[in-house]
């Protein structure tokens, strides 16, 4: 499993969202994932999928997930398997 966990924008997030409860505990249920001993691909696309659907979230989610480190750290748990 790979180590080399993107920096995830937590703060940033949570900040854009600060009255929408289901937002929020989407962006946790995301951090928790990326923070398991063994995130699986899929639940990380997924979570993103659903925050990509509040409009405050679009953008920032959609940097963090296309950035180059998190593109690699999702290729790797494929690779993985998990």
């Amino acid at each position: 499993m790979p180590d080399d966990r993107p920096d995830f924008p937590l703060e940033n997030l949570r900040a854009a969202v600060p009255g929408n409860p289901g937002a929020q505990a989407e962006i946790d249920a995301l951090h928790r994932e990326l923070a398991a001993e063994r995130p699986a691909s899929a639940k990380i696309k997924a979570h993103v999928e659903s925050l990509q659907k509040h409009a405050p979230l679009s953008t920032l989610v959609a940097n963090w997930f296309e950035d180059p480190r998190t593109q690699t750290f999702i290729q790797e748990l494929t690779a993985a398997g998990l």
